[in-house]
């Protein structure tokens, strides 16, 4: 049994063991699950592997017929070499899926599951914990002290250096979801560019009161249910070169926040204790439209449509021909839907 803390998971991944069969990456920061996913899956089969090599698997799919997995995982592939599954869970229960090849673990075959946050001596999280080839990763929002190592870290690689208040100034407005905290990051980066020092100034020029970007605008005219300017940005976005499966990662992302801050409300706290509660930061203007999209939908309207946007995000990643096409129509169903969040 092996359990990674949240502290030394990214040490971890970098020298994964030989023996292990099976990893369950799970925790409340879906973004930092997500890259220690990809990591995982590139330290086990490189950076640009032969398609044969991954498959991924939506955790929809993976309960409708878990006799399916084992089909994938004991395939003997053409061309031999190391093989990964990728699952994403959503929230379904695998271990149907899971236990027989707990009892007969595959041969050159490794699953690894990205999961949310998971009780502790339950489910899947029990049994990969239970088992002898499993390891279990926690993946929790960054701490200040480890904004500020990532923070020096892209600086440095930068060629940069950071003020100290700037530093501080910073890791005060980021740190919920590490993919958004990378992103915001490499703005910075970005904007600093020619400079030896980033300053204080730099950070509030460049974070605290930055306009969100195209993707973040399109999915707040979805939650706010504004479906003319949703086609109207969303042309934009993908005229632009923007990513549709990106887009949808993001977006489940968000009704996941959403949903979970409407829980909060539910019992009793106010939006701003709420975000206190899921430890969120973001900008101002963010938390703004955050505000009035937890105004506009309830926890059970979110639920509702949650299954239906994840179902749309794997389609967008299977049939790329029409990724944009599908991305769209799931946004704008959202913006025409929200206009009666309570039914």
């Amino acid at each position: 049994m092996t359990i990674v803390n949240n502290a030394a998971a990214d040490g971890f991944i970098q020298r994964l063991p030989k023996e292990v069969c099976f990893y369950l990456v799970h925790g409340q920061d879906e973004g930092l699950a997500h890259e220690r996913v990809k990591t995982i899956v590139r330290n086990l089969i490189g950076r640009d592997p032969d398609p044969l090599q991954l498959v991924r698997l939506e955790g929809d799919a993976v309960a409708r017929e878990p006799g399916g997995l084992a089909d994938e995982a004991y395939a003997v592939p053409m061309f031999g070499g190391a093989r990964a599954i990728w699952i994403d869970a959503q929230g379904r229960d695998l271990l149907p899926a899971l236990e027989p090849l707990f009892a007969r673990p595959p041969t050159d075959c490794t699953i690894v599951v990205k999961a949310g946050q998971l009780k502790k001596g339950t489910g899947l999280r029990a049994a990969v914990e239970g088992s002898p080839i499993g390891v279990s990763i926690e993946c929790y929002s960054d701490d200040r002290d480890a904004l500020a190592s990532l923070i020096d870290s892209e600086a440095s690689a930068a060629g940069l250096s950071i003020a100290p208040d700037a530093r501080a100034a910073l890791v005060a407005l980021i740190g919920a979801d590490r993919q958004t905290t990378r992103g915001e990051i490499s703005k910075l980066m970005l904007y600093a560019r020619g400079k030896s020092l980033i300053t204080a100034e730099d950070v509030e020029a460049i974070v605290s009161d930055a306009a969100p970007s195209h993707l973040d605008v399109l999915i707040d005219q979805a939650l706010l249910g504004d479906p003319p300017a949703v086609e109207a940005s969303a042309m934009r976005f993908f005229h632009e070169g923007g990513d549709p499966d990106h887009l949808m990662m993001r977006l489940v992302q968000r009704l996941t926040l959403l949903h979970r801050l409407r829980l909060e409300m539910d019992q009793g706290r106010s939006f701003d204790a709420a975000c206190q509660a899921l430890f969120v930061k973001m900008p101002t203007s963010a938390r703004r439209a955050l505000a009035k999209q937890a105004e506009r939908w309830t926890s059970e309207s979110i639920a509702q449509r949650l299954p239906a946007v994840r179902q749309a995000s794997a389609r967008v990643r299977s049939e790329a021909r029409l990724a944009g096409v599908l991305a769209t129509r799931a946004l704008w169903r959202l913006a025409s839907r929200s206009r009666s969040p309570q039914r």
